[in-house]
């Protein structure tokens, strides 16, 4: 065996699977593709959504909940079939948690946990989910589960636990390093008065992120709140979403004519999304679901933007410890309510939030982990 061939057969073949398109995983790819030079004795492959034949794409977008996990769940196998890799690193356990608790993993693997089910209030949800990971990690081979901004649910999973074989590891929710469109007006793009206050909702549109809360809200503000904002909602709403939600936007402009809505449904590109930020007063996050990291923290938190979130969950202790914003119980009055006060900012700590969220440190502390498992 020449010493290329030995090399080869020396390294660790680590398949990153995220077959779908959209939100920022494609992001995490690239990220993690950067850094792994500096990791030798590993080889990355990826399966993307450009692996996927668009019919099945097709059916996937359109599946129901438990098909369309069992349809991934093939695809992860078929992959796993393809490049015979070491070890397998989902980008997104949440449709493939539940087929791998029941049926198990061909190879060793790795995943990022995005429901951090430690943060949710003791009820039947938190039960179901404590099950599901029993599960999950008796069954497949986990090695490691990274969770983002994930410290605390990370100390209660080590001790739930305890007799796993997997280790739970935080990392950072990754803002991009991306400079500002530069001639970009965010502005002039909408023709939003100099005198009007700009709030941001961005990213994928969606109930989960409370964007239906938060249309319903803006029909109760009052009459002067309206007179000096601007709502800015900015991305793709999920499909099963999107015909309400350009209905609500309809309804809301025929009720509140004197309200300010813009609404941009087409990708941007990072260095408009950064301009999007640092010229936006304060970012929207009314998630119904808090016990999800969410980028748009670190992103608001670069930018020195406040934000008005939920004050339960991860998020809501996210943005109380670190100073960066407001949060409220996440109701149409309550957001009403928010809007229309002053929302304090702590520039120093938001500086520290960003600084920690550094998309190097996100792919060092992922690759050095899996590189290294013995």
């Amino acid at each position: 065996m020449g010493a290329l061939a030995r090399l080869k057969a020396e390294m660790k073949t680590i398949l990153i699977f995220e077959p779908q398109s959209g939100g920022h995983r494609a992001n995490f790819i690239r990220w993690i593709s950067e850094a792994s030079p500096e990791y030798s004795n590993c080889r990355l492959v990826c399966f993307t959504a450009d692996n996927v034949e668009a019919s099945v794409a097709r059916k996937i977008a359109s599946a129901g909940r438990w098909t369309k996990q069992m349809l991934l769940y093939r695809l992860f196998r078929q992959a796993c079939r393809e490049y015979a890799p070491d070890h397998a690193l989902i980008l997104e356990l949440t449709h493939l948690e539940l087929p791998l608790a029941l049926f198990g993993s061909p190879v060793p693997l790795s995943a990022i946990l995005f429901v951090q089910y430690p943060e949710l209030p003791r009820g039947l949800k938190f039960f179901y989910k404590h099950w599901k990971t029993r599960m999950l990690l008796w069954r497949a081979p986990v090695q490691n589960l990274f969770l983002l901004n994930g410290e605390k649910s990370c100390r209660y999973l080590t001790k739930w636990f305890e007799g796993a074989q997997t280790r739970f590891v935080a990392i950072p929710d990754p803002a991009p390093e991306t400079a500002v469109e530069g001639g970009f007006s965010l502005r002039d793009y909408f023709n939003i008065p100099a005198e009007r206050k700009i709030f941001l909702f961005f990213g994928s549109i969606s109930r989960r992120k409370g964007a239906d809360v938060l249309l319903k809200a803006l029909r109760k503000i009052g009459s002067d709140v309206a007179a000096q904002g601007a709502f800015v909602f900015c991305g793709a709403p999920e499909p099963a979403y999107q015909h309400d939600f350009q209905q609500a936007c309809g309804q809301l402009r025929s009720f509140r004519s004197d309200v300010m809505l813009c609404v941009e449904e087409n990708f941007i590109s990072d260095e408009r999304m950064m301009a999007f930020f640092e010229q936006s007063d304060v970012v929207l996050m009314p998630y119904t679901r808090p016990e999800y990291s969410s980028g748009i923290l670190a992103l608001s938190a670069k930018a020195g933007k406040p934000v008005l979130g939920p004050k339960g969950g991860l998020l809501g202790r996210l943005i109380r410890e670190h100073g960066l914003g407001k949060t409220t119980v996440i109701t149409p009055g309550a957001l009403a309510e928010a809007v229309a006060e002053l929302i304090p900012e702590d520039p120093v700590k938001q500086r520290t939030f960003a600084e920690c969220s550094r998309l190097d440190v996100f792919a060092e502390i992922i690759l050095n982990t899996v590189c290294n498992d013995s």
